[in-house]
């Protein structure tokens, strides 16, 4: 028999919280720890995070037994995303220089608590999931680069690195200039254009 949620846990969401499955809660997590260290900064608490997620701390170390779990997480968890992006783009059809574009575009449209997911990073670099994450989103964009770099419409030196500064200078941008940082993305983008180097050469 299911017992009813009380009021307090109802208004917590504690009582919605028993019903999902562990692959539900852990999102619900990752999704409230972003939220969390994007407005409090990464010192903020797991008890924070918990209350944010309607769950009760233990219940989010039975997911994650540390903080440097849980920070690890969403670093592999945007490292994926950045993945997925590249591989699809590489994957699509038409010519890979858009496919490329198209692909920073989006990741940096949303990448709106990124700068705290650079932070993490450097915090849990050593971590084993960090390593294979960042390996797999490294991997998939070297493949983009490297197709659009064989069409000639990417200049021939653009890397990974690249790409990291790329992101690195659009999050710098939204906090220096905030209506600014679509200018500064289209700058280093036309940075990477081999048609614009030879225009202006």
């Amino acid at each position: 028999m299911m017992i009813p949620a009380s009021e307090s846990e109802a208004a917590s969401g504690r009582g919605e919280w028993t019903s999902l499955t562990t692959t539900a809660k852990r999102e619900r997590l990752l999704i409230a720890a972003t939220e969390v260290f994007a407005r409090d900064g990464l010192d903020a608490s797991m008890s924070v995070v918990a209350e944010a997620a309607g769950a009760g701390v233990a219940s989010v170390y039975r997911l994650f037994e540390s903080k440097r779990e849980l920070l690890a997480a969403l670093v592999a968890r945007r490292m994926d995303t950045i993945a997925a992006a590249a591989q699809e783009a590489y994957e699509q059809p038409g010519n890979r220089w858009d496919a490329l574009t198209g692909m920073v575009r989006s990741l940096v449209s949303a990448q709106r608590a990124d700068y705290l997911i650079g932070d993490a990073r450097a915090l849990v670099s050593d971590h084993p999931d960090v390593i294979e994450a960042v390996a797999r989103a490294g991997e998939a964009q070297e493949r983009l680069l490297a197709a659009a770099r064989a069409e000639g419409r990417l200049r021939a030196d653009a890397s990974t690195v690249d790409l990291r500064l790329l992101f690195a200078a659009t999050r710098t941008a939204r906090h220096v200039e905030p209506e600014q940082w679509p200018r500064m993305l289209e700058l280093m983008i036309d940075a990477l254009d081999a048609d614009r180097g030879s225009s202006a050469s």
